[in-house]
């Protein structure tokens, strides 16, 4: 069925309808009007008309069985009207208890045909009921009237603005403005949290590098300390003892000691022994002389000084979380934190706290590998070597015998001589260990060891130390003068884009501009762009409420026609109460008009005026 855009009803005819119980045959004319005293079934005819169309009385309301007559069960409605073609149809539209039956020019259809001629229920009765649209839809007449306003492309927006304006927005894409706003200030929120978040770290980083120069300051003093105890030591060590006179001493008790081996009968029987003990024993005095060389000493003190600056830096951050409140300056952003921000800083420095424990224990169980490695391969060392010198003494000993049993074979000389030998490397050995203790007691000597070792690990934490207070830091200052260049940018687009929302309401706006009715949609921000949503209604300033009824019907004609223009569908228009207004010249009104008036005491009638050419469609 093609859409209906403009027609005029001729006649109708009614039965079983409110007062209308009989078959009553109505003629219509443009403009026709209707008189008759009060319950004459004037707004009967308007509730009939809306009925046929819509399936609902003249201001929309449900309940539609008190439109039966009481007499007559039978309700009846059938609609002769003209379109703008000139042709004529009938609507015809029954209800009998509960079933409803619509006809259109003899054949059967449904209520969403009848949308489909003469578009949705609240169109049609806005610009038939020219109370309709402020008493009865309210906020729903904003959504309406939204539907209908043509949309005002993008360039003729940017045609209102001026050049610069028009040269900052030309390359932007602002399908929804609201949207693109929204995005803008988030945008914004997002670069001024980077802002923060870098003078922050601009902060920590400064706050860091005087952290390390302090403890950089405190391990050259405990290093001065170590070496201080480790040259008492060392000095007390060899102290009164002539180290050159030693080794020669000992150089000559070996050579002796060889010597005296190689003495006596059948020499060359005992030689290769001989030899074989001389080389054991310098590899038994090598053997007890090596000392273990750690290997991850450098790794450990890094980390333990990793571990040590991340637990110092929990017990700040976690101090800070429990004594956090409302009102309290943060340290990174140097700013009071209102109610509002405080959830989600308090979940920042949360975060950034877990981050801390998180790579603390990380830390800490490489720390833990590393010392559990650097052990390891400590033990391994040492059981190698005593493995080692057992070894070697072992031999010795079976060396030692078989040289024995051969100077036991040659008599008592054998006997001096194992005892001359014995006593020879004893005093090796006592000579030896001189050596390496000097005047040093077991304690003293492995306190030495001890302190060797801490001076190495606390050499690497001040070489990680001293270059963490002396690394360039990363140039904040910079990254924030960029980001700031940035959010002054967006700022420039998000006032143009504001300009841009204004000029675009402004032309929306006057797409809805009538003689003395106004209605705003929506207010728009200027400072931001914001378009906030509101509905007001007004006729010559004031407001609907406050009008008289003349006042109202004169509204009501104006937003009709406007439902008219913005719709492009021209329909008859029924005023009830015409008698309380003295003329509609003020609105100049298009297509049919029906008027209503009371006449005290009159019967009814419905008289067609002047018969017009049919209104094209609008």
């Amino acid at each position: 069925m093609k859409t209906i855009k403009c027609f005029e009803i001729t006649g109708m005819r009614l039965s079983g309808f409110k007062c209308y119980q009989e078959p009553t045959q109505l003629d219509f004319g443009n403009p026709t009007v209707v008189t008759g005293g009060n319950g004459r079934g004037k707004t009967s005819i308007a509730d009939a008309i809306a009925f046929a169309i819509t399936g609902l009385p003249f201001f929309g309301e449900r309940g539609i069985d008190r439109l039966h007559s009481e007499q007559n069960p039978e309700l009846f409605v059938s609609l002769q009207f003209v379109d703008e073609n000139g042709q004529l149809h009938e609507l015809t539209r029954t209800r009998q208890k509960s079933r409803m039956a619509i006809s259109y020019d003899g054949y059967e259809i449904r209520q969403l045909d009848l949308t489909d001629l003469f578009g949705e229920r609240d169109v049609f009765l806005s610009i038939f009921n020219p109370l309709y649209f402020i008493e009865e839809l309210g906020d729903d007449g904003k959504k309406l009237l939204e539907r209908y306003l043509p949309a005002i492309s993008h360039e003729e927006v940017l045609s209102q603005l001026s050049e610069n304006v028009r040269a900052s927005l030309e390359n932007e894409s602002i399908l929804s403005p609201e949207v693109y706003l929204k995005k803008r200030r988030e945008e914004i929120r997002d670069l001024e949290q980077t802002v923060i978040y870098l003078t922050g770290q601009k902060d920590l980083a400064e706050s860091q590098q005087r952290d390390g120069q302090k403890k950089a300051a405190e391990l050259q003093a405990r290093l001065d300390a170590l070496v201080s105890q480790r040259d008492a030591l060392e000095a007390k060590r060899f102290e009164g003892l002539d180290l050159s006179d030693m080794q020669e001493t000992l150089i000559e008790l070996s050579a002796r000691y060889d010597e005296m081996a190689q003495d006596g009968p059948d020499a060359a029987d005992t030689a290769e022994l001989d030899e074989r003990l001389k080389s054991l024993h310098q590899k038994l005095g090598q053997r007890c002389a090596e000392q273990y060389v750690p290997k991850y000493s450098q790794p450990i003190a890094e980390t333990a000084a990793r571990v040590k600056e991340l637990g110092a830096k929990y017990a700040r951050e976690s101090a800070l979380l429990k004594g956090f409140r409302p009102g309290v300056v943060c340290p990174t952003c140097r700013r009071a934190v209102t109610e509002a921000d405080f959830p989600l800083v308090r979940e920042e420095i949360g975060k950034s706290l877990s981050a801390v424990v998180a790579d603390g224990k990380a830390q800490k169980e490489q720390l833990n590998e590393l010392q559990m490695l650097e052990k390891k391969t400590e033990e391994t060392f040492l059981q190698f070597q005593k493995d080692d010198v057992e070894q070697i003494r072992q031999e010795i000993t079976k060396l030692t015998d078989q040289r024995e049993n051969l100077d036991t074979e040659r008599g008592a000389n054998s006997a001096r001589r194992k005892a001359e030998l014995e006593t020879l490397q004893t005093q090796i050995q006592g000579l030896t260990a001189d050596m390496e203790y000097g005047n040093l007691t077991q304690e003293e000597y492995d306190r030495l060891t001890a302190c060797k070792e801490d001076l190495r690990d606390c050499q690497a934490e001040l070489d990680a130390a001293l270059a963490a207070a002396h690394a360039d830091p990363e140039d904040y200052d910079a990254k924030i003068r960029e980001v700031k260049a940035q959010i002054g940018e967006k700022k420039k687009l998000l006032q143009d884009a504001a300009l841009y929302v204004s000029k675009r309401a402004e032309l929306t706006f006057s797409q809805l501009k009538m003689n003395k009715v106004e209605i705003s949609l929506y207010d728009v921000v200027k400072s931001t762009g914001e378009a906030k949503d509101t509905f007001k209604f007004t006729y010559g300033g004031r407001r609907y409420d406050r009008l008289s009824l003349s006042e109202k019907i004169r509204a009501g004609m104006e937003l009709s026609e406007l439902m008219k223009r913005l719709t492009g569908r021209n329909y008859p228009v029924f005023i009830d109460n015409m008698e309380s207004v003295d003329d509609l010249a003020n609105v100049r009104p298009t297509g049919q008009i029906i008027m209503a008036k009371c006449v005290h005491g009159a019967a009814l009638s419905v008289r067609p005026m002047n018969q017009t050419q049919m209104p094209k469609a609008a």
